[in-house]
């Protein structure tokens, strides 16, 4: 899982990676945040908030476990380049920054510079470097060939450094019929060169249009398999995923939900998760939120419409109680690898 808090609070911190290294065996590390572009592309050093994310991250991972780390070049809209992280996350990118794109030989140069920094720091087995490249394919198609040439640059930068390291990008799933993912089926795997692994990013619940969604047995039979289509040649492996265990209203203006759901279902569908990623022998599952986190999302978020989504996918209650999908999760840990 990732060590996602349930409130802003060291305490909440502490206990969120204890959950994680007594329920997994790796640590997710989401970097997802912006992207230091101008001291990266210096290699002057990073600001105190970066250094000091990084140096907390890493000193509360048990170093006997591997590591997955994510990072993005994309905005949290997935439709332009990542914002600044300087003093804070998601800043507005300074000076010329604001107007760079994927085509720019200095985004190029800055960005792999920082993949190599976070691999230096993290010494991660699995790094993807596109989190939820797809949104990016279907919401700017034309921009599409100027971030494939990207993705060769970052991955050739790094695999000259660290060649054993498994890079990865990730593609956000839709509903098989949905005419997003017939463009990602034809024209994604312009990647697959330039990744070992791909990701996969799962939320069927709010992402699929599903008629009663929050219920996983109205999921279409393909509904994970379908990332064989994409890559049926690539190892594939479960970059995050979650499902909500009560019902869910959004309101975000043009782009609402309303989706039931229960602590049972929630079960079901780590269950059909587990059985489908075995099927398709994934390297591994991360399960996005370890507690619901109702607390950081009033007090720390501002109760964020959007942020409601995976608000109450926790395997733990907001109240600390574990969840029947815990029990699913820990019997499918517990079970030898070739299972």
């Amino acid at each position: 899982a990732t060590p996602w808090p349930y409130e802003a609070s060291w305490e909440a911190i502490t206990r969120t990676y204890e959950r994680i290294h007594n329920h997994g065996d790796f640590v997710a590390h989401h970097l997802d945040g912006g992207v230091p572009w101008p001291e990266a592309l210096a290699g002057s050093g990073y600001t105190d908030a970066v250094n000091e994310e990084l140096d907390t991250r890493l000193a509360l991972t048990d170093p006997l476990l591997p590591a997955y780390v994510a990072l993005s070049p994309l905005s949290i809209g997935r439709d332009d380049l990542a914002l600044y992280w300087g003093e804070s996350v998601n800043m507005a990118r300074p000076g010329d920054w604001a107007t760079a794109t994927f085509a720019d030989p200095d985004v190029r140069t800055a960005y792999a510079r920082w993949s190599l920094d976070v691999v230096a720091h993290f010494d991660p087995t699995w790094l993807n470097y596109g989190i939820e490249a797809s949104d990016y394919l279907y919401r700017r198609p034309e921009a599409w060939d100027a971030f494939v040439g990207f993705a060769q640059h970052v991955h050739d930068a790094i695999k000259a450094e660290h060649p054993d390291v498994q890079l990865m990008v990730s593609v956000a799933l839709k509903h098989p019929d949905d005419p997003a993912a017939a463009t990602i089926r034809e024209r994604l795997p312009e990647l697959l060169p330039y990744v070992d692994v791909l990701g996969v990013s799962v939320y069927p619940y709010a992402f699929f249009g599903l008629e009663d969604g929050g219920n996983p047995a109205n999921l279409p039979e393909d509904w994970l398999a379908q990332v064989s289509d994409i890559a049926p040649d690539h190892p594939v492996a479960i970059a995050e995923t979650g499902w909500i265990a009560q019902d869910l209203v959004v309101d975000a203006g043009s782009w609402s939900l309303d989706v039931q759901s229960t602590p049972e279902w929630q079960a079901e569908y780590v269950q059909a998760l587990c059985t489908q990623a075995n099927a398709l022998d994934a390297q591994f599952i991360t399960w996005w939120t370890m507690t619901d986190f109702d607390t950081l999302w009033e007090a720390t978020l501002g109760s964020d419409p959007l942020a409601a989504i995976w608000r109450d996918t926790g395997l733990y209650g907001a109240g600390g109680d574990p969840r029947p999908a815990l029990e699913v999760w820990d019997a499918w840990h517990a079970r030898p690898l070739a299972d």
